[in-house]
């Protein structure tokens, strides 16, 4: 190890025993340790014990001189509000609600951790204006994560108005511009595989879906989104294997103009710098040819980074970059070629990236089981599927980053959906093994305190083993190379140049995906009706036969809404016919905002009351724009027919819906947009948040037997009512839930009448999305997860039965607003 080295590791240990120690007792530890060190005969152990001790005695005049101040902790202000904070960060998107880090205007020591309404969307740099109780951070993992990173408290803000900006300057413009980037990938690429993008091209987090990022995370797969040491370490030896083919200075100047615009896009935080700083230094000397130097050149960036900030010892990104960097610089090189002596028939590039990829997971294991106590089993498989496929993925992305901004500045939509389809393969099939590795009951185990240092423990003197064993082999290679003499060989002869075949077989297989892809969205004559899941709220997906499309509200949740259309259908075709809000309240309108800048929408249809909500006024606005789709109000009488499925409105009169909503949330219920559909003898009915106040009407116009009935208000006890379920007797009833929520929703008293006339009962909260296909006079319903996931065929109708011309129904609320 160079003096370097031993000088990192004198000022970690120093900053370790700082809390406890103090600067001047540290002073004399560390002249003790250097007196012992030059009492040593040995050179090399002299060298480094003097190394170790300047190194701590080095930590130890800083603390002495300027002492470390503990990390700021303000205590939050009183009040509700309001509010005014500047955006400092965002997070991804949870539950249909934006997460954010705001600094407070009026005390810009106090940082809050901020779940405010998706509507309107924000970015950093944002001023807003927000209400509230600040609350102190909670007890357990995430407030001492909170207290660590200083922020002050909590805030869930019901409220959300964006004020006006200062002049932007330069951190602003950039941001706009990955922003604008962003936007980019999403015209291109469809979800969850354009968050995707967005993060590992461009560094924005906040796009990558919470699930999959935490997919990822079980899978030991997380350096391939986390923009970390470890990730700029991947991406820069990626990018320098790539120009395999320049010399070393050329390869040292692309690798650090790389690092720096990975850097730029990725936000240019301390945490980010920090990293880069790192792995930079490190990559550019090994780049440059000055491998023995590289060594160095780490030590003295631990060094530096410490005597700056002594904190940061115990902060667990720069331990990951630290280790991870040590770790690629010492074994990357050696298990690379060892990796490819063995898979001689990849290219360079590809071992090359393997073996970043697993030496650094190696060197931070130790880490990662003491500080988050978890060990994904899977992630050397995982990544030995996941890694080869990240640099061609994020070189497609960069065609599909063109594709996207040539579309957002007026081209045709399919010069984005083209230019994206490479990307959207490679990405999908990343997230594929991805997420079907996290489904394994094995995927990862979580180890609880005091196993975890055991683990730490154990993982760490495995490394030092591995370390030690790679050293006794290579002295006794160099005893015999030194015994053996040496003999000459015959040339190897030249490999001949299989580069034009290379490429007409790519071409080939990528051809052959494509018209696979084509003719497995291609509509097959069955038509499908999916609950969605989406969570508290409703969201119907109704295709038919002959590719008709119709989405029946949207649910409380643009991202997830987002992911569960573009998960089924065709990239390349983002079309609904048609698009139907049952009634405005935020749990079936505040997914549909977002929906109509990604999707082609034919028609949209509502029940003529407005919202209060911020989903409602973001959708509002949206219908608003030019080139919004057109507008309609949907009646008793009314008919909408997606291709063979033909829907008559049963509810609401004409008249009977005001403009603006009542205060009752019951009343809002009411007047929800209630369909009945038939296809082939069988029978749907979909029902929105109605209540039971309206039954009886429904009762007395008739009503026949059905098939399939979206149950009404997420099965809330005043909804369905026992003489409707034993007039309709449904054969299936479909229940859109959320998980967990605080409505009590399904209740028991509904699941019991449904089951007293014999409805099959499934749930979005336990069964995931419930698809049910006609086909024939036959229906058939599959979930997506739970006990259900196959199909199950129900028996054929008898006769249909008639239904009687309606009756008149007066309603009490007048008409206006």
């Amino acid at each position: 190890m160079p003096a370097a080295g031993w000088l990192a590791i004198g000022s970690v240990v120093a900053a370790l025993a700082a809390p406890s120690a103090g600067g001047a007792v540290l002073v004399l530890l560390a002249a003790s340790l250097g007196a012992a060190g030059l009492a040593m005969s040995a050179r090399a152990t002299r060298r480094g014990i003097l190394a170790t001790a300047v190194g701590a005695g080095a930590l130890a005049v800083r603390l002495l001189v300027l002492p470390a101040p503990p990390p700021a902790s303000v205590a939050p202000p009183e009040g509700s509000g309001p509010w005014v904070a500047r955006v400092e960060s965002i997070g991804a998107p949870r539950e249909g609600q934006q997460v954010a880090t705001l600094r407070l205007e009026r005390d810009e020591r106090v940082a809050v951790a901020a779940t405010l309404p998706r509507y309107p969307a924000v970015d950093p740099g944002a001023r807003v204006e927000i209400s509230g109780a600040i609350q102190a951070p909670p007890d357990g993992s995430y407030g001492d994560y909170l207290r660590r990173t200083g922020v002050a408290g909590t805030i869930r803000s019901r409220s959300l108005e964006v004020l006006p900006s200062a002049a932007s300057d330069a951190g602003t413009t950039l941001e706009g511009l990955r922003r604008h980037a962003g936007a980019a990938l999403a015209a291109s690429i469809p979800e969850p595989e354009a968050g995707l993008a967005s993060g590992i091209v461009i560094g924005l987090r906040d796009r990558v879906d919470r699930d999959l990022a935490a997919d990822f995370t079980t899978v030991g797969a997380s350096h391939v989104v986390a923009i970390s040491g470890w990730n700029i370490a991947i991406v820069a030896a990626c990018i320098a294997a790539l120009c395999g083919g320049l010399s070393r200075r050329r390869r040292a100047v692309v690798t650090a103009a790389a690092i720096v615009a990975y850097v730029a896009f990725a936000g240019a935080s301390a945490s980010v710098v920090r990293a880069a700083a790192m792995a930079g230094v490190v990559l550019i000397a090994r780049e440059s040819g000055r491998a023995g130097r590289a060594a160095a050149a780490l030590g003295w960036a631990a060094l530096l980074l410490l005597l700056v900030d002594p904190h940061l010892v115990s902060d667990a990104g720069f331990q990951l970059s630290a280790l991870a960097t040590a770790g690629i610089l010492a074994w990357a090189t050696p298990f690379g070629a060892w990796l490819g002596a063995r898979l001689s028939r990849l290219p360079g590039w590809l071992t090359e990236c393997l073996a970043v990829s697993l030496v650094a997971q190696a060197a931070t294991l130790p880490v990662v089981l003491l500080s988050f106590g978890r060990l994904a089993i899977v992630s050397p498989v995982v990544n030995l599927g996941v890694v080869p496929l990240v640099a061609p993925a994020m070189a497609a992305c960069a065609i599909a980053l063109v594709g996207g901004l040539a579309t957002l500045a007026g081209a045709p939509a399919l010069v984005a959906t083209l230019l994206g389809l490479p990307a959207w393969f490679l990405l999908s099939v990343i997230v594929g093994i991805v997420q079907l590795s996290a489904r394994l009951p094995f995927a990862s185990a979580t180890i609880d305190p005091p196993w975890n240092l055991v683990a730490a423990g154990v993982a760490a003197a495995l490394v030092a083993g591995i370390v030690i064993a790679r050293r006794i082999g290579l002295t006794r290679r160099r005893s015999h190379r030194a015994a053996t003499p040496v003999r000459t060989t015959p040339a190897p002869r030249e490999r001949t140049r299989r580069g034009p075949v290379r490429a007409v077989a790519v071409l080939i297989v990528a051809a052959a995906a494509g018209l696979v892809l084509v003719a497995a969205h291609r509509p097959d004559g069955v038509t499908r009706i999916t609950v969605l899941d989406i969570g508290q709220g409703d969201a119907i997906l109704i295709e038919g036969s002959s590719g008709g499309r119709m989405l029946v509200d949207g649910g409380p949740d643009p991202d997830r809404l987002l992911v569960e259309l573009d998960r089924r259908l065709p990239p390349w075709d983002r079309r609904l016919d048609v698009l139907v809000l049952t009634h405005p309240h935020e749990d079936h309108v505040a997914g549909l905002a977002m929906l109509l800048d990604r999707y082609r929408i034919g028609r949209v249809f509502e029940n003529g009351m407005s919202g209060r909500g911020p989903g409602y006024a973001a959708w509002e606005a949206a219908l608003g724009r030019p080139g919004a789709p057109p507008r309609g109000i949907l009646e008793t009488g009314d008919a909408i027919a997606v291709d063979d499925l033909r829907f008559g409105v049963l509810w609401p009169d004409p008249g009977c819906v005001p403009r603006a909503p009542p205060e009752s949330g019951r009343e809002i219920n009411d007047r929800s947009i209630v369909l009945l559909g038939a296809i082939d003898g069988r029978r749907i009915l979909l029902t929105g948040d109605l209540e039971d106040d309206v039954d009886a009407v429904l009762l007395a116009r008739g009503l026949p037997r059905i098939d399939l009935v979206k149950v009404a208000h997420h099965g809330s006890a005043t909804a369905s009512s026992e003489a409707l379920l034993e007039a309709i007797r449904p054969r299936v009833a479909a229940i859109s839930v959320g998980t967990g929520n605080t409505y009590g929703h399904p209740a028991s008293e509904t699941l019991e009448r449904l089951r007293a006339v014999g409805a099959q009962v499934y749930r979005t909260d336990t069964d995931g999305a419930i698809e049910i296909s006609f086909v024939a006079g036959r229906m058939s319903v599959a979930v997506s997860k739970g006990p259900g996931s196959e199909p199950h065929p129900t028996p054929r109708p008898s006769a249909p039965t008639a239904q009687p011309a309606p009756a008149p129904f007066a309603c009490a609320i007048p008409s206006g607003g």
